[in-house]
């Protein structure tokens, strides 16, 4: 049976997935704690599973900083889960020297089936899957930064010199670029890129 230690920051998702893989006769969930911070400690206590699957974007510790610091104290294969799948992010996770990244919305057979094939010694990523980084300008960059310090758009304007139409024209080819309807999935898909 193959040992796992989940890591996510939201009590629902890591309950909900512990007890999908509990269901599973080839996985153990030996392990669940709720940030990067805790789930270091624990490993530096010697707790050793097979597999480790960690939320990519949490408060605290973000997942590319959980995964250099265990690489340094075990050699534990590491998939990552996320609310968006893209070529960027598979290509960070990759390049840290992640297994894997998954969406959370992932069916269970395909999480099982994902597991046993990491902890083989396997990896998740497609050799031939583009990165995909959203490509933004120097003005794109400056909005999105006041988007993830929660401005409105009047305040950028002001901010900016521009007229709120402008901004707001902006706003919508940012949305476009990242794949998102509204500022607040765009906050969140921005800190997921790890662009702030």
């Amino acid at each position: 049976m193959i040992s796992v230690m989940l890591v996510d920051d939201q009590t629902l998702v890591l309950q909900g997935i512990s007890t999908l893989l509990g269901m599973s006769e080839r996985i153990q969930v030996v392990e669940c704690v709720d940030s990067g911070e805790a789930c270091l400690a624990r490993l530096r206590e010697g707790v050793r599973p097979d597999v480790l699957i960690l939320d990519i974007h949490m408060p605290g510790m973000k997942g590319l900083d959980v995964l250099r610091a265990a690489t340094d104290i075990a050699e534990i294969p590491i998939i990552f889960l996320t609310t968006f799948d893209d070529g960027y992010l598979q290509q960070q996770a990759a390049r840290f020297g992640a297994c894997g990244l998954l969406p959370k919305s992932i069916a269970l057979d395909e999480l099982v089936e994902a597991i046993e094939r990491v902890a083989a010694g396997g990896t998740l990523f497609s050799a031939h899957k583009e990165s995909v980084s959203p490509a933004m300008t120097p003005r794109e960059m400056l909005i999105a930064e006041s988007l993830v310090a929660g401005w409105t758009n009047k305040e950028i304007a002001s901010a900016q010199n521009l007229s709120p139409g402008t901004v707001k024209n902006y706003t919508s080819n940012l949305f476009a670029k990242l794949d998102v309807r509204n500022r607040a999935e765009a906050v969140v898909r921005l800190k997921e890129l790890g662009l702030f």
